[in-house]
């Protein structure tokens, strides 16, 4: 196996190994943050591409993640409810038809007409939340679901970008996150 050139590249394979979906805002922030550790590390004497330096890479992609998981401080109610907002205009945007959450979760669409199905009847689409104490989070919008947790900002772009990642699992463009390949 060929160790990819690019550090986005790189952090892209540590992320496509957890279990959890990576916005590409934190890949490409924790790219940053690769590229800064491999120039300290050259300072040393370690070249960018020798395998010694692949551990850096590991810590980019998780220091860059945890960010982006449990708050430092809880949420306010304020500040939840505008997230989503935010995140259920990013899904109307995204051509997806927000339905009934079920679970506790903050929004939920409808699947999509060709993409993957959920739940006993083949008609269950998919929920997401955020919340006061952790990030952004997707489950089958059912009662009872594996919950995989999302990377992104808990900001306005961030809902952006977790809308678009729901609608290409959605769609079958990404990896069905309860189906994994195996």
């Amino acid at each position: 196996m060929t160790t990819p050139s690019s550090s986005l590249d790189r952090v892209r394979m540590v992320y496509a190994g957890y279990a959890g979906l990576y916005a590409p805002s934190v890949a490409t922030e924790a790219a940053a943050l690769l590229d800064d550790l491999l120039d300290t590390a050259a300072q040393y004497g370690h070249d960018h591409q020798a395998e010694a330096t692949g551990w850096l890479v590991t810590a980019a992609a998780e220091a860059t993640s945890t960010k982006y998981g449990r708050p430092a401080v809880e949420r306010t109610i304020t500040e939840l409810a505008e997230l989503s907002r935010a995140l259920n205009t990013a899904l109307t945007r995204e051509g997806l038809t927000l339905t009934l959450a079920r679970g506790g979760s903050n929004s939920a669409v409808e699947p999509l007409s060709g993409g993957p199905t959920w739940g006993l009847d083949g008609r269950t689409g998919l929920a997401v939340g955020i919340y006061l104490n952790s990030g952004w989070d997707l489950a089958v919008n059912q009662g009872r679901s594996t919950v995989h947790s999302i990377y992104a900002p808990a900001t306005a772009d961030g809902a952006r970008e977790v809308a678009v990642i729901v609608r290409d699992i959605l769609l079958g463009k990404a990896e069905d996150p309860f189906r994994p390949s195996r």
